[in-house]
C-alpha cells in the first residue's frame, strides 16, 4: 500500500517541482537553488509515504500540495511590468459598424541579434467587406520536430495586409521557455504587426523555416476569425491572462477561435500542442488551398528563399507570395 501510495504521488511531485522551480520566476532563467528546493519536495513527496506510512506521509503530502497551489494562485497576471520594447504597447481595437480601427500595430525593424533598430506603431483601420484572405503562417524553431509557432496574416483588398498572433509577453531579459511557460512566467499577449515587422524577424533576423499557406476560408468565415481574435485581443487589455504552453499558447487559442465561430469542439489533438504538425491538421479541416495535401503546402508556400534578401518596403508582402509587386 504505501509503495502504491509513493507511485500515485509521481505525477504531484513533477508538478511541484514545476512550481516551485519556475512558479512567478523569470522567463528563461533557471535557478539553482529553486531547482534544488523543488528537487528536494519532490523526493519527499515521493518517500514520505513509504517512510512514514499512509496516513501520516499522505496528510503532510497533501499539506505541500496545498501550499504549493496557494503560491502559484497568489500569482497574478499584469500589464505592468518591464516589458521588452516590441511588447511595450498593448494592441487594442474600436469596432464601427464593418470598420475595425487596430491600435499600435508594429512595425519594427530588428539588427542580427534580434535588438531593436527601428521602433514604429501605427493605427490602421480595415473594413471587413474588403477582406480577401487569411493565411495560415506556420515557423518552426530550435530544431526540434513539432515545435514551432503560429499565426494569421490577413489581407484586406487595399492591399494591405496584418498579423495577428498569440505569443507569451516577456519583460527585459526574459527569454522563451516552454516549461516555465506552465507555470505563469509569462503573460499572454496578442501581438498585431505588419508582416515586414512579425514575418520578416523570423526569416531575416531569426533564419526559421517559415510558410505563409493561404486559407481555403472565405471572405465570410475569414472575416469573422478576424473579428473573433479581435475581440479577444480587446478582452485582453482589460483583463490580462497567463500565457500556457499547453492551454493557453498560439496554436491553442487559433484552435479556440475556429471552434467559436465554426461552433464545433475539436478533440484533443497533438497537433496543438506540436503546431510544427499543424498543416495535417488544417488539411483535414478542409482549410489548405483546395486539392493541395500538406506535403504539398509544406513545399510550395516555404518563404525563407525570397523572404530573407527581400526589401523590408510596400513590397514585401507581393514579393514572398511570389510577385515582383503590389497588383
Amino acid at each position: 500500500m504505501r509503495v502504491a501510495v509513493a507511485l500515485l504521488m509521481v505525477p504531484a511531485a513533477v508538478v511541484v517541482l514545476g512550481v516551485l522551480t519556475y512558479g512567478g520566476g523569470q522567463g528563461g532563467e533557471l535557478s539553482p537553488m529553486r531547482l534544488g528546493m523543488g528537487l528536494a519536495v519532490g523526493c519527499a513527496l515521493v518517500a514520505w509515504p513509504v517512510l512514514l506510512g499512509v496516513r501520516r506521509g499522505g496528510l503532510l503530502s497533501l499539506l505541500v500540495l496545498t501550499l504549493a497551489g496557494l503560491f502559484l494562485g497568489a500569482q497574478r497576471p499584469s500589464h505592468e511590468r518591464d516589458w521588452q520594447q516590441n511588447v511595450s504597447r498593448l494592441p487594442r481595437a474600436t469596432v464601427e459598424g464593418r470598420d475595425v480601427t487596430l491600435h499600435n500595430v508594429r512595425d519594427f525593424r530588428y539588427d542580427a541579434e534580434g535588438e531593436v533598430l527601428q521602433a514604429r506603431w501605427y493605427d490602421a483601420t480595415y473594413n471587413l467587406d474588403e477582406i480577401e484572405r487569411a493565411y495560415f503562417v506556420l515557423t518552426t524553431f530550435g530544431g526540434v520536430p513539432g515545435v514551432a509557432h503560429v499565426m494569421v496574416s490577413f489581407e484586406f483588398a487595399d492591399e494591405r495586409f496584418v498579423v495577428l498572433s498569440a505569443e507569451a509577453r516577456r519583460e527585459e531579459e526574459e527569454r522563451y521557455d516552454p516549461l516555465g511557460g506552465m507555470f505563469r512566467q509569462y503573460e499572454l499577449f496578442y501581438v498585431v504587426a505588419d508582416e515586414r515587422d512579425a514575418l520578416g524577424l523570423r526569416t531575416q533576423t531569426h533564419k526559421d523555416p517559415t510558410w505563409v499557406i493561404p486559407m481555403n476560408a472565405g471572405p465570410e468565415k475569414t472575416a469573422e476569425f478576424f473579428v473573433n481574435m479581435v475581440e479577444r485581443l480587446e478582452h485582453l487589455a482589460g483583463e490580462p491572462q497567463w500565457y500556457h504552453t499547453v492551454l493557453n499558447s498560439c496554436s491553442s487559442n487559433l484552435a479556440t477561435h475556429y471552434e467559436r465561430i465554426n461552433q464545433v469542439s475539436l478533440p484533443p489533438d497533438y497537433r496543438v500542442l506540436l503546431p510544427g504538425f499543424s498543416e495535417e491538421l488544417i488539411a483535414e479541416l478542409d482549410l489548405l488551398p483546395e486539392g493541395m495535401t500538406p506535403e504539398q503546402a509544406r513545399e510550395r508556400f516555404q518563404i525563407n528563399a525570397v523572404a530573407e534578401s527581400a526589401p523590408l518596403n510596400e513590397s514585401f508582402s507581393w514579393v514572398i507570395r511570389g510577385r515582383a509587386s503590389s497588383p
